[in-house]
């Protein structure tokens, strides 16, 4: 597309700097939030295995089978994708950026619009996409599948509450299926049949700065007590207004001070991390960091952008960046999923 805005003339001095949209940090890139399974080109293979130990009565004579040993592979493949623009520089040369335009009719390219706008704002952007698609991403064909589940209160059915979150909130662009959409619906299972996940489901409600440490008490009350009590901690991921919320919440003495600790940017709950990311309100997920996957080719792909002329007889340029990403759910039922 062509670059847009309004054009004036330069009468006087400019101001500087030039005032940018206000974004996000990709904070699952940038704080490692969730486990990175890279190197993968096309397919990757995850196993799980889990079994159970049964105590029987000694005999003498042939022992009868008790118990289980059991193993199951999920093969995942990332969703190779690209973000594509293209733009006419020539529309620069009536704008602020013709001052670091060089002599010379030929040169129209500005390098504080390549610093400001294609490698600033457009570049977060595109790391910002990968991230919430990352968390948010459903096909169109899997949330058909889900919306047409009957509803039911058992852990083996999809929420009424998991419905509506879908068909509000997930989708984004629509390439692959996101980490909320393979909680909810996937086929990493023994057997390897797509059903309704196998997540921990928490019924909630309308999380405000009153009620969000009961809610939140839900959440830790759902968690596995093997989970607490093996390996790592497992990790609270939140929307990113329940910093404010919570904030709000310590500032009022009548609450349990210890419930939320926050020390500078790090914010805790009984003990676990809570990490802020694009989920929809009302939205909770706890599970350990190596529960979940974001699959890809090479991280660094997020970052990297070329530029360069569409054609060499031609002056208007193209932006072209390319990944590869999926996500992928594993030791599903340790994992809680509150939706309100």
């Amino acid at each position: 597309m062509a670059i847009t805005g309004n054009r004036i003339a330069i009468k006087g001095v400019a101001a500087e700097p030039i005032i940018e949209e206000i974004l996000f940090s990709n904070n699952t890139l940038n704080k490692g939030l969730v486990t990175f399974e890279d190197d993968v080109k096309a397919q990757t293979i995850f196993s799980e295995a889990d079994a159970t130990a049964t105590m029987q009565a000694w005999i003498s004579g042939a022992p009868t089978t008790q118990g289980s040993l059991n193993s199951w592979d999920a093969e995942i493949t990332p969703e190779k994708v690209m973000f594509y623009q293209e733009f006419d520089p020539e529309t620069l040369r009536f704008s602020r950026y013709k001052r670091s335009m060089l002599a010379g009719a030929w040169n129209n390219f500005s390098t504080e619009f390549e610093r400001v706008v294609i490698g600033g704002i457009y570049a977060k952007r595109i790391s910002l996409s990968a991230e919430r698609n990352f968390w948010l991403g459903a096909k169109a064909a899997t949330k058909a599948t889900i919306a047409g589940l009957t509803a039911g209160v058992p852990n083996t059915s999809i929420g009424a509450e998991e419905q509506a979150m879908v068909a509000a909130s997930l989708g984004e662009d629509g390439q692959f299926d996101g980490l909320l959409t393979k909680l909810l619906y996937n086929t990493s299972r023994d057997g390897g049949a797509a059903a309704v996940g196998e997540r921990l489901k928490v019924v909630g409600a309308t999380i405000d700065a009153s009620n969000i440490k009961a809610e939140y008490d839900k959440v830790y009350s759902a968690i596995p007590a093997e989970v607490l009590e093996n390996g790592q901690l497992p990790t609270i991921y939140a929307p990113y207004s329940h910093k404010q919320l919570i904030t709000i919440f310590n500032n009022n003495v009548a609450n349990y001070k210890d419930a939320f600790a926050v020390s500078g940017d790090s914010y805790m709950f009984n003990g676990l991390k809570i990490e802020f990311v694009p989920f929809p309100e009302n939205v909770v997920l706890c599970a350990k960091k190596e529960h979940l996957f974001w699959v890809t080719d090479l991280m660094s792909d997020v970052n990297t952008m070329k530029m360069d002329k569409i054609a060499e007889n031609r002056e208007d340029y193209f932006l072209k960046s390319a990944m590869s990403i999926g996500a992928h759910v594993a030791n599903q039922k340790f994992n809680v999923l509150y939706v309100g």
